[in-house]
């Protein structure tokens, strides 16, 4: 395990021991900047000078990445148990979530636009009324207008 988490971050630990702690603190976002350097003893302008390196950038998201990884599923499960909250707000924004990370934009345009046939149908349904002399449009982003055929 330790190998395999040297090899995923190789640019960090390239990094001297001031500058990998610096991401370490940085990362768990309980201090801010100044804060930092107090700890690992620098200036705050050190830390800013740091930040404008691509070496040190490139460790900084490669240490994100590794730490987040393990936080993922984790994330994934909590997202799942939203889907059975009780507000619908909460359930919502829970589904949109899941669906936006999981789909591409094409994919995205065609649930849209099939759950709003789907509305559509149904308001038919419970009106009791058939909506022969309307026309359903979609739009190309996902939308949809009824449309009076006489009009």
């Amino acid at each position: 395990m330790k190998s395999d988490k040297i090899r995923q971050l190789t640019t960090f630990y390239s990094l001297p021991k001031k500058q990998q702690k610096t991401i370490m603190l940085l990362f768990s976002g309980e201090m801010n900047q100044g804060e930092v350097a107090d700890n690992v003893g620098i200036s705050r302008t050190t830390i800013s000078a740091w930040k404008q390196k691509e070496v040190f950038r490139q460790a900084q998201d490669e240490y994100n990445r590794f730490m987040l990884r393990d936080l993922t599923s984790e994330a994934i499960m909590t997202m799942r148990e939203l889907l059975d909250a009780r507000s619908e707000m909460v359930r919502f924004s829970a589904a949109k979530d899941i669906l936006d990370r999981s789909m591409n934009d094409a994919q995205i345009r065609k649930a849209e636009a099939d759950a709003d046939i789907a509305e559509f149908k149904a308001k038919e349904a419970r009106s009791g009324e058939s909506n022969e002399g309307q026309t359903l449009i979609v739009d190309d982003v996902g939308g949809i207008e009824d449309e009076d055929a006489g009009s």
